[in-house]
């Protein structure tokens, strides 16, 4: 089984905080979810995610108008250049401060910045290689609060920056005697935002409580570079002054959250706290149409290039919607979960998804494109568990809190069987289904019981009672060729309990044919989760301890158990806890486990961001898939200075934490937080986690998100060229020059395994694909090096380029020196300088 598995989407999280902006096209929406960035392609309705990887949540992002280029910005201020080709980070610039506000100029030469009280302008890089990607030009002061909003005249000589002390100043980028600085005083509020109108220096200004005030003067654009000391400097007037009134004659009360402006269509787009979006004609403040998108604050605001369609991003429950304004139609609607997802589960086929969450809802995900399919909202309560039977792709199960286990048709969409206890009220912790859909399983929180039912008829069949504590996963055995139905639960009370529930099926109508007991295994500590092998012969467990035991449900054996706590690592659990990071380490543990499709590896994850991937034949750990790396969250920061705790829990810490923090109105008002605390930061876990049916992927339900993993395959780039309306040529990463339809990965693993190791380096170097490369270079013997040599001199050069290669010539060094001193008779200098590294590294490790 191949273990190459990446990093390939993020969906279930539609927009967290920040900034969104459309791209040049206007096809495309860029949402920051975290410390990633979701590309939404709104011709193909698709999403695709661009692996950023800042160490904080993203704040503000802004596409270049003339190159490929995205600037990304995070909370404590450091500035990530991105590729639009191929989706990687060019570099990253520290700045060390918050940026408030960040803008392209119209001509894509200057990028400014808004740090603090001052506004800082940078060169744009251009196309060329450079050392320095962000060159300092000029910086602008003068401002006695932070800048919250730059725009750009139509020229990019001038920009308007907007404050938080009820001004707005305008400044020129290159030095003018007629116009420095020009300080604009009217509000009686802070600013919103600025706009220039198009071709002029006349412009609009929108402060938070709702006043819209117009400057004008009688200057224009290209006369304003003179050396002429006695013409008059710029001056600008205030000719109108609007308040903004709904569409019924009422003054709107609440006040402006976001505001975004058009300036071909000279179009004022408004976004307000109580979630209403008004769109008006400048100068002259026509209303020109107005609609209720959200119940909450408006957080960000945008508009495509043509001004046909409006995007809106809500903070509070993380939805996203893009309007079309002419039509009166949401073009696009994305919503979060609105708390943390409990559960996941893959369709039998591999194309869909579900998720189940804190919020209620039951979300159908369609993996090819990350967009929802439909979301159930039934459930009262939070919801435990989701599942698919293993033979039918259009049923899905869910389990809650509210008492209720809910089936849903995924032909009709809706929910066409309810199952509950019909004497008692019983809260469901888990949930399970066997193979063919007929029999139904829930486990209780707070009864210690297990129920099953006839999804047919819906008719409670069995109550399984014996656990003494609640009962934290169910599974049915997957082996459909055998006679007997067997159903495994754990408990918290340290056991597993294997039923047999042949008799149910058999006659249901008779309560003699009750669920029986096969066996009950005590273990040491409490049980997590469970489950089975795809041949139903092993069943795996977690234990509250960190350890995972494989048990024999045949023989009724023990068969061999994995430690996995210091897989786990070592993370403090929150930065307000006097805990060192080994104590914290120590209560950590796995949650979820899952088989891989072949039975040869395990899936295991817990309280921590890793994702650990174990080979069970050899009781170790292969791999750690690292979830995230944003330190916005708690338990993610694994290395702690002791020295600074003192700083760190003073009382001017405490207040700057606090104010990063958000804030609950009562403790305890959300789940999973201390009931002592108001100020919190979401912890990073990972509460499920389960293989494709096609075992070439895998997806888990973290903090941040579903988090999706796949192999890798030959010619897949990253394609982004078509959502920013560059040339799809270029968006490519694969060169077809020398492939033929021999040439596949699966040929070249036949030939390595046949002993025809030539041919299969010849096929993974032609197919540029350095994991297989790899693959294969590491299955040739060491001793073998000159045999690698002669049959692979000349394709050498594109080896030269991959980040393996100086690590093979090390290890390839210490049994043939010949071969690399062949190698320095080459006449690539890149293979000649590395070769000439490589033996000195080499000479220096044998002297040790």
């Amino acid at each position: 089984m191949r273990l190459n598995f990446k990093f390939s989407n993020l969906f279930g999280t539609a927009y967290k905080s920040g900034n969104i902006a459309f791209t040049s096209n206007g096809f495309g929406l860029l949402s920051p979810v975290g410390n990633q960035i979701t590309v939404y392609d709104l011709k193909r309705d698709e999403s695709i995610t661009l692996k950023v990887d800042s160490y904080f949540n993203l704040r503000h992002i802004c596409l270049s108008p003339t190159l490929g280029m995205l600037l990304a910005v995070n909370e404590v201020g450091e500035v990530s250049i991105l590729s639009l080709i191929t989706g990687a980070v060019i570099s990253v610039y520290p700045l060390r401060h918050p940026i408030t506000a960040a803008s392209f100029s119209p001509d894509g030469k200057f990028i400014a910045l808004a740090k603090g009280h001052c506004v800082m302008l940078f060169f744009v890089p251009g196309a060329q290689r450079q050392l320095n990607h962000l060159e300092l030009y000029r910086v602008y002061y003068g401002f006695t609060d932070d800048v919250v909003s730059i725009d750009w005249s139509s020229d990019s000589s001038l920009f308007l920056a907007g404050n938080m002390d009820n001004t707005c100043r305008v400044f020129s980028v290159h030095r003018l005697k007629r116009l420095i600085v020009y300080t604009l005083s009217g509000h009686r509020n802070p600013i919103v935002g600025g706009f220039f109108f198009k071709d002029s220096m006349n412009l609009a200004t929108v402060s938070c409580d709702g006043d819209v005030c117009i400057w004008e003067t009688d200057e224009t654009l290209g006369k304003l570079k003179s050396d002429n000391e006695d013409i008059e400097k710029v001056l600008f007037r205030l000719s109108n002054r609007y308040h903004y009134i709904s569409g019924n004659g009422c003054n709107i009360q609440s006040l402006v959250s976001a505001v975004t402006f058009h300036a071909t269509l000279r179009m004022l787009i408004t976004g307000f706290a109580s979630g209403l979006l008004m769109l008006h004609t400048m100068p002259e403040f026509t209303t020109l149409s107005e609609i209720q998108l959200f119940n909450d604050p408006i957080s960000t605001l945008t508009v495509n290039s043509s001004g046909d369609w409006i995007g809106a991003g809500c903070e509070v429950h993380g939805q996203l919607t893009v309007w079309e304004w002419r039509s009166q139609v949401c073009y696009l609607k994305a919503e979060s979960h609105a708390g943390q997802m409990t559960s996941l589960a893959y369709s039998p086929d591999g194309l869909h998804l579900v998720t189940g969450g804190h919020d209620n809802k039951v979300k159908i995900w369609r993996i090819s494109s990350g967009r929802t399919l439909v979301t159930f909202s039934e459930h009262q309560a939070a919801v435990t568990g989701v599942t698919f039977p293993l033979l039918k792709a259009k049923v899905v199960l869910s389990s809650s809190l509210d008492g209720t286990i809910r089936v849903y048709d995924l032909v009709r969409y809706r929910n066409f069987r309810t199952l509950t206890v019909p004497t008692r009220l019983v809260q469901f912790a888990s949930l399970a289904v066997d193979a063919p859909g007929s029999l139904v399983a829930g486990g209780s929180l707070d009864t210690f019981e297990a129920f099953i039912w006839s999804v047919k008829t819906g008719v409670l069949l069995a109550t399984l009672a014996g656990h003494t504590a609640p009962i934290s996963a169910l599974a049915f055995s997957p082996d459909i060729a055998g006679s007997s139905i067997e159903l495994a639960s754990v408990s918290w009370d340290d056991t597993l309990r294997l039923w047999d529930l042949t008799g149910n099926s058999a006659d249901m109508h008779n309560p003699a044919s009750m669920g029986s007991v096969k066996e009950v295994v005590h273990f040491a500590h409490d049980v997590l989760s469970v489950a089975y092998r795809g041949d139903g012969k092993e069943i795996a467990l977690c234990l509250l301890n960190g350890d995972i035991v494989f048990y024999d449900p045949n023989e009724g054996i023990e068969k061999g158990t994995i430690s996995g706590k210091r897989d786990l690592g070592l993370a403090q659990t929150s930065e307000d806890d006097l805990i060192t990071p080994k104590r914290a380490g120590q209560a950590r543990k796995f949650q979820t486990i899952a088989y891989s499709v072949d039975g040869e590896h395990l899936l295991a994850a817990g309280t921590s961001k890793y994702i650990c991937l174990y080979s069970i034949p050899d009781r170790v750990l292969l791999k750690r898939f690292e979830v995230t790396c944003n330190m916005s969250l708690d338990g993610v920061q694994e290395v702690h200075d002791r020295r600074r705790f003192l700083a760190n829990f003073s009382a001017e810490a405490m207040l700057t934490k606090a104010s990063q923090k958000c804030s609950l109105p009562i403790p305890q008002t959300r789940a999973g937080v201390d009931r002592s605390r108001r100020e919190w930061r979401p912890e990073i876990h990972v509460s499920s986690i389960q293989f494709s049916p096609t075992g070439d992927a895998f997806a888990a339900t973290t903090t941040e998100g579903v988090v999706v993993y796949s192999l890798a395959s030959a010619g897949s780039g990253f394609g982004l060229g078509s959502h920013f309306g560059q040339e799809t040529q270029s968006s490519w990463l694969f060169d077809a020059v020398g492939v033929d339809e021999e040439a596949t990965p699966a040929n070249a693993r036949l030939a390595l395994a046949a002993g025809q190791q030539a041919k299969a380096l010849d096929i993974a170097i032609r197919l540029r694909l350095q994991d297989l490369v790899e693959e294969v270079m590491e299955a040739i013997p060491a001793d073998q090096s000159e045999f690698r040599l002669l049959h692979a001199f000349n394709l050498l050069s594109p080896i030269t380029k991959y980040s393996f290669f100086d690590g093979w010539l090390v290890l390839t060094s210490f049994h043939a020196f010949s071969f690399i001193k062949v190698l320095l008779s080459h006449n690539s200098p890149s293979i000649v300088l590395r070769c000439k590294f490589v033996m000195y590294a080499s000479s220096a490790r044998t002297s040790k």
